[in-house]
């Protein structure tokens, strides 16, 4: 019976989607360019790396062979995890566990990737906004004594997992360290957030919805 209950939970907390509708055209000055992505259960932002300066964001030089990169937060164990698993899922939600950074260099184009997604919201930010997203970011990649980043895995030649700081729970979910990022760069947005619907309703009233599936 107890599983009855707790696998819709689990399924509808990993796979809530949005209704959004896709933005009308829109034509803004802008100092740079940043995306939210969906897919499946995976949450992240998405930035050209062309726009990063190493040596505020210095893991930048492991992608500069890629035009953008995915970055996402989240429980360690089943975000590494090659396939969908239950008790992992249970474990991340229920039982406060560490984290792991999640690093993608995007070899396609950026129609091609965004195609692959459920969900895109593109955010304009000013520079000073875009230096304080990524010093959000290094700031979350757990360090050493010698103040070295922390390989986690490399689940392909393109994906690498990296140790973070942070615990992983229901209420401290990928969702909300996204919308944390954002709000510590100011823009307007709710930290409250721990559902995926949360955050993109959130997103679409900053930005512009790009695909809404």
């Amino acid at each position: 019976m107890q599983n009855i209950v707790i696998f819709p939970v689990i399924f509808f907390f990993l796979n809530t989607s949005p209704s959004l509708k896709v933005s009308d055209s829109i034509s803004l000055s802008s100092d740079k360019e940043i995306f939210l992505i969906k897919q499946r259960w995976h949450t992240a932002i998405v930035l050209q790396t062309s726009d990063i300066d190493s040596i505020i964001f210095p893991i930048v030089n492991s992608f500069r062979e890629y035009k953008m990169i995915d970055i996402g937060w989240g429980d360690e164990e089943f975000y590494q995890y090659p396939d969908f698993d239950w008790e992992l899922a249970f474990k991340a939600l229920f039982i406060p566990t560490p984290s792991t950074l999640r690093v993608e260099g995007i070899s396609i184009s950026r129609d091609l990737y965004f195609d692959l997604s459920e969900i895109v919201v593109k955010l304009i930010v000013t520079d000073e906004q875009f230096v304080k997203i990524l010093k959000y970011i290094d700031d979350t990649f757990y360090r050493n004594e010698n103040q070295e980043i922390i390989l986690s895995l490399r689940a392909s030649g393109q994906i690498i997992f990296y140790a973070a700081k942070g615990e992983y729970h229901l209420f401290n979910t990928c969702n909300t360290w996204l919308a944390k990022c954002l709000n510590n760069a100011g823009l307007n947005i709710k930290t409250d957030i721990i559902l995926t619907e949360q955050l993109f309703q959130e997103a679409a009233k900053i930005g512009e919805v790009i695909k809404a599936r």
